[in-house]
């Protein structure tokens, strides 16, 4: 059944290691074309559910958005939020952002899909560092991740870095490298998106002189110059169909032969991938060889966007505004921060960085012209109608209402070192928690 939204996490410790608890589910097509489709959820990122390409699971339902549902594991069940423009309904009912508790069947356009929540609590690691490399993420979600990586790291294994265009993928892959026992070693990145496609078998394995017309003198290709380090394909989504048994052969047998060349060369690489698209989806819909994805995916992670980790908005902007001005005590104004908060950051961390950098340039005096849109964000609803004042206050109420709870539970319910960490008066904040009318024991500050 269904109950009201819950989003708070629930961590607990194992061996004095900190864990994440959340319940595990299974998604899995009943009715319409994709009946028999199943998938297991047992990551605390968003899975999609939609028609389009960027959907985790793709059905072929036309009557399906491209991303019709948002699905999230959470400590009391999976929350499900609707992003579709026919609607997305329980027992006949539109439901927009709803937990669900128990086992339920949900109607997307002509397709049912039955939710089946674990009875048992999953337990999920959690880093004790807010940072892995130059990657920053105070959210559970991001803690997790880093967890994740910082184990894949140790190894050898080959990584998928799954994400939205600007959540910092290129940063997690040299967080990856700088992490591991390649460190010393170069680290090489190949944008497949950039290379013209006639070029890119050069651009991988090298040419020897005269291989084609312009091949001057031999060129060593990027699996030699990785040599004894990490080798990056960035965008291997895009990656030609046609050089894709050329890659596989030469990540298995670990050898590569140059444009031209008669002789083969043995390199020892370690590969990191990232994508923005589904390649597990383009892989079972064969868009892209399913050997290959399975080859270079024995650790996929997807990154999840900023709009999914809100807590994080104000530490990254507070960051890059100290990195900017060159000033470790520079704050955010509240104002802006309001403006932050309730940003839907299309661009992800990558945006949010370019509107801090314009600040530190700009300061306050044109909101507008500090986002990339060229205007600056609304509210999750419309607040245009109503008075500057009236909307900045609603702005700022929903703004305390987001913060104020996360800051407390991160200080576990002690009000001083709740107060210290905002960096406002302790009678300050008792004030906010009373206008939160969040309950506290003023004893047990």
């Amino acid at each position: 059944m269904s109950g009201p939204v819950d989003d708070r996490t629930r961590t607990a410790t194992r061996a004095g290691k900190p864990l994440l608890v959340v319940r595990a589910a299974t998604v899995a097509v009943v009715k319409g074309p994709d009946s028999g489709r199943e998938v297991r959820l047992d990551a605390p990122t968003t899975f999609v559910i939609g028609s389009g390409a960027s959907a985790d699971m793709r059905l072929t339902d036309p009557s399906i958005s491209r991303e019709h549902l948002d699905v999230t594991l959470t400590p009391s069940g999976v929350r499900l939020r609707d992003r579709s423009k026919n609607g997305t309904f329980i027992g006949g009912v539109r439901v927009r952002d709803v937990l669900m508790q128990t086992d339920t069947i949900v109607t997307l356009g002509t397709t049912a899909v039955m939710m089946r929540i674990e009875a048992d609590d999953l337990a999920l690691p959690l880093s004790e560092e807010v940072t892995f490399g130059d990657a920053f993420g105070t959210a559970p979600v991001m803690r997790h991740l880093f967890a994740t990586l910082a184990e894949a790291a140790a190894s050898e294994i080959s990584v998928l870095l799954e994400g939205e265009s600007g959540v910092g993928k290129d940063v997690l892959a040299r967080a990856i490298h700088g992490t591991s026992p390649r460190r010393e070693g170069p680290f090489v990145v190949v944008d497949c998106g950039t290379i013209p496609a006639n070029l890119i078998e050069s651009e991988l394995f090298g040419h020897v002189r005269g291989a084609f017309t312009g091949a001057s003198e031999d060129r060593r290709g990027v699996f030699e110059e990785a040599h004894g380090g990490t080798l990056f394909f960035d965008e291997l989504g895009e990656l030609p169909v046609e050089m894709q048994p050329k890659l596989l052969r030469a990540l298995e047998s670990r050898e590569i032969r140059p444009v031209g060349g008669n002789r083969t060369r043995r390199v020892d690489v370690r590969v990191v991938s990232a994508t923005n698209r589904r390649l597990a989806e383009a892989a079972r819909r064969g868009d892209f060889r399913e050997d290959l994805y399975y080859r270079l995916a024995v650790a996929r992670v997807t990154v999840p966007p900023l709009r999914d980790r809100r807590e994080d908005v104000l530490p990254l902007a507070t960051r890059f505004l100290r990195s900017a001005k060159g000033d470790p005590r520079v704050e955010i104004s509240p104002d802006l921060g309001a403006m932050l908060v309730e940003y839907s950051w299309p661009g992800n961390v990558r945006e949010l960085r370019n509107v801090i950098e314009r600040h530190a340039a700009l300061g306050d005096a044109d909101m507008a012209m500090l986002f990339d849109s060229g205007a600056a964000p609304a509210a999750r609803d419309d607040l245009s109608a109503l008075p500057y004042h009236e909307a900045r206050r609603v702005v700022l109420e929903r703004f305390e209402a987001d913060y104020i709870p996360k800051v407390l539970e991160r200080a576990k319910g002690v009000i001083a070192r709740a107060a210290a960490h905002a960096e406002v008066a302790r009678p300050s904040f008792y004030r906010m928690l009373e206008r939160l009318r969040i309950a506290t024991d003023r004893d047990g500050s």
